[in-house]
């Protein structure tokens, strides 16, 4: 039987190197790179959706609310990409030469489908985001129904709360309360 060759790993110098010229996006994982796909029109309008309830709420204050261009930096070896994210520390925010950032509060993720949901659900969420210290929620917006998943942090323990249509989140990371009807505009059921 015959072995298949490992990709080679990346130095996380080379991988920032790359990503700055890059059109396409991409993931840093223990040293491995990977693509990120493009989204589905609901995905797409449930992102920008929940990206101007939240920088409408955030305005003005020490948060500040970042798109799915701002790589988060999980550690010395991951680098992912989320949907939203906000920060409400200094380290994050006070250089505009950032290419990512280190400390987020907040991350939201929208499901496209069941691969990458699971994904989030599972792995990403479980081995990556758990890792985030400053991370006190983690949000994920169904694209198929309207439905919303709470990870809320408190001390070690990480509690699960599931939202339907009709309902508000609120959001005691950033002190917010956000309607789930606000975040599905425009998305037919």
């Amino acid at each position: 039987m015959a072995a298949h060759p490992q990709p080679p790993r990346w130095s996380v110098e080379a991988y920032l190197e790359m990503e700055r010229g890059s059109t396409v996006r991409h993931e840093y994982i223990d040293g491995h790179v990977y693509a990120t796909a493009g989204g589905s029109l609901r995905h797409s309008r449930v992102s920008v959706n929940v990206l101007a309830v939240l920088q409408s709420l955030l305005r003005g204050g020490p948060c500040q609310v970042f798109n799915s261009d701002m790589k988060v930096r999980v550690d010395e070896n991951n680098f992912v990409y989320p949907d939203a994210s906000v920060t409400c520390d200094a380290r994050d925010t006070g250089d505009d030469g950032l290419t990512f950032i280190s400390h987020p509060t907040l991350i939201v993720e929208v499901l496209s489908d069941d691969s990458t949901a699971r994904y989030d659900r599972g792995d990403k969420f479980e081995l990556l985001y758990k890792r985030i210290e400053e991370l006190r929620e983690y949000v994920l917006f169904d694209t198929r129904t309207m439905a919303v998943d709470l990870y809320r942090r408190s001390g070690d323990t990480w509690s699960l709360q599931s939202y339907s249509a009709g309902y508000e989140i609120h959001l005691e990371s950033i002190g917010a309360t956000i309607p789930i009807a606000e975040c599905y505009e425009g998305v037919s059921p």
